[in-house]
């Protein structure tokens, strides 16, 4: 795993406990929640944010191809937001990470 990712693991893990015991499938609504936050912070419809949730999907989408997508998504949206996503992460996770060390 890359370090930023270690990173987040380790976040959720003093934020949650262990979460070796959860299925990727326990992740889908904490990821669905920042998802939906992202997508209502760049202007999008709460309507078209329903429309989505309820269309069928011609088949179950691959983890592997679903996370490329948002990386890509999640790249242009920084891109055009003039945020480099990357920094934001680091900064998030460095700040909270350092923050939860304290209050220990």
């Amino acid at each position: 795993m890359s370090e930023i990712q270690n990173k987040a693991v380790a976040l959720t893990m003093q934020n949650e406990g262990d979460i070796s015991s959860q299925s990727p499938a326990g992740r889908a609504l904490p990821y669905l929640e920042s998802a939906l936050n992202l997508y209502f912070a760049l202007g999008g419809d709460p309507a078209q944010a329903v429309v989505l949730a309820g269309a069928q999907r011609p088949q179950k989408p691959r983890v592997d191809a679903s996370v490329a997508d948002v990386m890509v998504e999640i790249a242009v949206a920084s891109h055009l937001s003039d945020i480099d996503m990357i920094q934001a992460t680091y900064n998030r996770l460095d700040f909270e990470l350092t923050s939860l060390a304290r209050h220990k």
